[in-house]
Order: C-alpha cells, then structure tokens, then sequence
C-alpha cells in the first residue's frame, strides 16, 4: 500500500521538491557559518578622481595582502558634506569593523567619527585634523602642508626671480590642511622672497565652474599679475581655465595643489602641481587599521610627504607610483 502511494505522480513531485528545499537550507547554513573576511570602509571625499583613486590602490594593496575586505564609497562631488556623513552612517549600519575617512570638512564630521569611536569602531583619518584627540581606536594620517606650502614659496620665487605679484586662490578655512597650506605659503614666500607681493586672495568654492570664474574675475581686473597658487585640485583647474580662456597660460605661471590635472604640466600650461601621495597615504592608513584590529594603536599619526611635480620629473617612477590607479589587480 505504501509502495503504491509512492509511486503516484502527485507523491514523487512532493518529495522532489522536499529534497531540493532541504539542500537550499543545508547551503545556506554552510554559507552562514563560513567566516567572512572583516570588512573596512573606505570613504574618500568623492570617487573617480587622480587624487582619491591612487588612495583606493595604496589601500586595496594592503587589505589584500592581510586578508581584509574593503567597502569603497563616497560622495558623488568633493564638497556633499551631507553624503559623506550619510555613507559613513550606512557603512556603519552595515558593520564594518573600522573606518578609513578622508573628511570633506573637519567640522561637521567631528560628531559622526566621535559616535563611531564611542561604539568601539577604530576610524583613521587621511588628511586633516578633526579636533579629536589621536589614541585608542584613533590614529591620523597626514599629508605635509607646511612643506607643500614652502615647496610653492620656492617655486614661485624662482619663477619669477624674487619680484613680482602672486594670486592665491582656493583658501579653505573648513580644512585645516588647506589652511595650513595657505599660511605655510605666505610665510615662507614673505621670509624668503620679500620683493614679492600677495595682491589678490580668495576663498574655495565648490565647483570648478566657480573657481574659473573668480580666475577670470582676476585676470580681468588684475592683467599685471605674474603668477597664481591654487591651494586645491578645482581651483587648480578653474585657474587653468580661465588662463587659457585669455590666452595667458605663458605668461602667468600657474602652480597648483593635488594631481587631477596632469596633461598641461608636460605642455607647459601648468608650470607645477605639488602632489600629495595619496597612494602612499591609502597604505599608511591600512597599516595603521590593522596594528588597531590585531595589536592595538602603537602610533597616533603619520606624515608623508609631498611632491613637486614639473616637466622634469613628470615620468619618473615616483610620479607613476602616486598616479597608480590599478586598484582592481592589487
């Protein structure tokens, strides 16, 4: 009689489908208790750009070498103060184990990284000083503005032969790196090369759009400038704009901060860009999550070094070192 009933088409296609049911639950309780990787986020100011990406290759060679996973996001523009704090708090949701951040301000993602640190997430931050103080669960990693702004004193003052006027553009009160860049470069450039006149200064905007136009505003109203200092990668690019909109990119010297505008350096229409190693910057920053994960905090911060990037030295292999993209094959 049992024989029977299991022989009916009804009964074979029910346990048919047992069988598969059963095997699904198996796989996933497999799955469920197979240990994953730990996970870090890795938040830069915004994606897709010179400066952030080699920080993706400097920190995805490091992870993969220890065995750690990396969740990569940002805001879509350099200056969503409210999208990184918004990625932060889903990174956090979804329970990563530290936090590498590079702030878009210093101010707003103070309270943000102090709840992370009081929840026990170790967070390192790249590139300015949050006003928290560095120990357990915190460290820094900084790039050196008071060396990035004597580098451009030099090279002004070499320029133009230790007389002239200079423009400073992009002044960004909100970071405390590009603050210091701002006094490092006036300091030394007044101690150094007194002939030498700051006559035009302006604070950073978001976009590049409107960094060109207080560029053009400038080359307007000041046609006797010499030289320009963009202290950030958009007011970089908008000075380089607006130079090459009036056909000045000869005769007004342009040396920029950060590496997302490379080509008119070998054309001659950027004389310099002081690069940070954002590259070096990524892996320093891994280092120091993994001494906070497996060993405990044994150092506070780190500093690197930046690099003036000319003509002469635009193909060497420290420049290909910084500008490495290939996160991807790490």
């Amino acid at each position: 009689m049992e024989s029977a009933s299991l022989n009916r088409p009804g009964a074979v296609r029910h346990l048919s489908f047992a069988s598969k049911w059963i095997a699904f639950v198996v796989l996933c309780c497999i799955a469920g208790c197979r240990k994953q990787p730990p996970a870090i986020a890795a938040i830069p100011r915004t994606c897709g750009t010179l400066l952030w990406e080699a920080e993706h290759t400097g920190i995805q060679q490091v992870a993969s070498a220890d065995g750690l996973n990396i969740y990569w996001n940002a805001p879509m523009r350099e200056d969503d103060v409210q999208g990184q704090i918004e990625v932060l708090a889903k990174a956090i949701d979804r329970g990563v184990q530290g936090v590498v951040i590079s702030p878009v301000e210093a101010l707003p993602l103070r309270t943000p990284v102090h709840r992370a640190l009081k929840h026990g997430i170790p967070i390192v931050v790249i590139g300015t000083d949050l006003g928290l103080t560095p120990g357990k669960n915190l460290a820094y990693v900084f790039n050196d503005e008071e060396r990035g702004g004597e580098m451009a004193a030099q090279r002004i003052g070499e320029l133009l032969h230790g007389e002239g006027t200079v423009a400073v553009m992009g002044i960004n009160n909100q970071l405390t790196s590009t603050a210091q860049r701002a006094r490092s470069f006036e300091t030394n450039l007044t101690g150094k090369f007194p002939h030498i006149q700051v006559v035009f200064r302006s604070l950073a905007l978001p976009t590049v759009s409107q960094e060109q136009q207080v560029a053009e505003k400038l080359l307007a109203k000041n046609p006797r400038i010499n030289a320009i200092v963009a202290l950030s990668e958009s007011s970089t690019r908008g000075a380089y704009y607006a130079l090459t909109e009036f056909d000045k990119t000869s005769t007004i010297r342009l040396v920029g901060f950060d590496q997302n505008l490379i080509a008119p350096i070998r054309t001659g229409g950027i004389d310099s860009v002081i690069m940070q190693n954002t590259h070096e910057m990524g892996r320093a920053a891994m280092m120091l999550m993994n001494e906070e994960l497996h060993l405990g905090a044994t150092r506070s911060h780190v500093v690197l070094q930046p690099l003036l990037v000319t003509q002469a030295n635009l193909d060497s292999d420290i420049v290909k070192e910084i500008l490495d993209l290939r996160w991807f094959s790490k």
